[in-house]
């Protein structure tokens, strides 16, 4: 516990950058409550951007270590090469390949014993981690520590888009028989969603995490909290406290689990760590161009995607011929190759930028579809075209926007100069987007999901729950 007062809250991250940003104002805000809030990761960046928000950090520099030593996830071929790919049902030959991958980091990633001392010196009330972290929760309950899920990318790839009831956000009602129809979609969309799961858990992923670890984790313990022994891509926890940031409107309907939803998380007090040098110089001769009327559309592609030049060339050259646009790219790792291209005049690329401040001045957000950048442009009124190519909740993200109004998708084989175009003046064009995006903004800000959060998770931090005892 801390001895100022407060009790410590142990964020113990994979370094996600999305699901750091989300935490990050929450801790903050932990902290102005006096509590004692310190992120554990193996990310150095994740570390960093804690201690930059003034949080404790703990870098895992032996499981870092472990994991740079891998070889890229690219060097381990699929069986059977390219044939495996249109098999029926399952990517066998992706995913063959990726299970390969994930077993070899388990492997050299299952050494806890650094995570264990550092839990030790610490003693938190608390532990937070992602749901998708098996390895760290299953440490966590073999050390007999107070454990919460907090976040998680529940599957949503359907084909097309996720089945809705019949409200939305601006088609308020719906017959009797609609509800029906729509009830009927839901029970079809997760009873094919189950038996494509057991179907990739049989062929790709029979990965027994509880064997992995069997030396740590008293059976007992798993039991007691309703854990799943076997990792069957279900993101199942049973009993454990499980907190979700996500707006309610954008949430998934009809979970086994309910998680304790809080709001979605915008952090409006972000600092500029990290921002490219020369941006504000940069935006500041933008600025005058929009307030000579023209509009900006911003380009992102989120935060560990990287080489898809295919489709950041498609989007720019759509959105460079509109005409009154400018447009700025925000392409992480990629910045520097497009930097050394011909460029059109009213196109500009930055590698990081504050995107808070970039989406509140932008007409249109262009997105892959990560939740962070969904929310952060919806909190500003700002419809979005979305087009999901990875993840599991990025699809799911994109239909929901569809579903309220508030914004257009494309998916990845429908992409084209022609039709990213068409659907960007779609955006501009009509008002009823913005308009419904201006609404949906207002239902977001009153959730205060930053103050909900903290009051969640310090109400667990401060409950005594029978049998965790050590």
């Amino acid at each position: 516990m801390s001895d100022r007062g407060g009790t410590t809250i142990v964020h113990l991250t994979s370094g996600v950058v999305g699901y750091v940003h989300r935490f990050l104002p929450i801790g903050r805000a932990l902290q102005r409550r006096g509590h004692r809030v310190v992120v554990v990761s193996a990310s150095e960046r994740a570390v960093d951007s804690a201690r930059a928000d003034g949080l404790g950090a703990v870098h895992l520099a032996r499981q870092a270590a472990a994991f740079a030593a891998l070889p890229p996830p690219a060097s381990w071929p699929a069986p059977l090469g390219s044939l495996t790919r249109y098999l029926p049902g399952v990517a066998l030959g992706p995913r063959g390949a990726a299970r390969r991958y994930w077993a070899a980091r388990a492997d050299a990633l299952a050494d806890v014993a650094e995570l264990l001392e550092v839990l030790r010196e610490l003693d938190p009330a608390l532990v937070l981690t992602e749901a998708e972290e098996h390895r760290d929760i299953r440490a966590v309950l073999g050390a007999r520590r107070p454990l919460a899920l907090f976040e998680d990318l529940y599957a949503t790839r359907p084909d097309p888009g996720v089945p809705f009831p019949a409200r939305s956000h601006h088609v308020p009602t719906g017959t009797a028989m609609d509800r029906v129809r729509a009830a009927a979609r839901w029970q079809r969309f997760f009873a094919v969603e189950a038996v494509r799961r057991r179907a990739e858990a049989w062929w790709v992923d029979g990965r027994d995490w509880h064997s992995t670890l069997a030396t740590l984790c008293d059976p007992a313990v798993l039991d007691e909290a309703g854990t799943n022994r076997r990792y069957l891509q279900f993101y199942d926890y049973g009993a454990l406290p499980h907190i979700r940031t996500v707006a309610p409107e954008l949430a998934v309907p009809g979970e086994r689990h309910r998680p304790t939803v809080t709001g979605p998380v915008v952090d409006t007090e972000r600092g500029t760590h990290g921002v490219d040098e020369g941006f504000d110089a940069a935006w500041a001769a933008l600025q005058h161009r929009l307030d000579d009327g023209e509009r900006l559309l911003y380009l992102t592609l989120g935060t560990f995607l990287s080489g898809l030049d295919d489709l950041t060339a498609t989007v720019l050259d759509a959105a460079a011929s509109l005409e009154g646009v400018q447009v700025l790219a925000a392409l992480g790792e990629d910045a520097p190759r497009w930097r050394d291209r011909a460029l059109p005049a009213n196109v500009a690329v930055f590698g990081r930028v504050p995107q808070l401040r970039v989406i509140e001045r932008s007409a249109v957000v262009v997105s892959t579809g990560g939740l962070n950048t969904g929310h952060e442009a919806l909190w500003f009124g700002v419809p979005v075209l979305n087009i999901p190519i990875a993840g599991v909740d990025t699809p799911g993200n994109a239909a929901r926007l569809v579903h309220h109004g508030v914004g257009r998708r494309l998916r990845r084989r429908e992409v084209s100069v022609d039709a990213v175009r068409r659907e960007l003046r779609t955006l501009l064009d009509d008002p009823g987007y913005r308009e419904r995006a201006a609404q949906l903004s207002h239902s977001l800000r009153a959730w205060n999901g930053i103050e909900r959060a903290a009051g969640a998770i310090e109400a667990l931090a401060r409950a005594e729950p029978a049998g965790w005892a050590g």
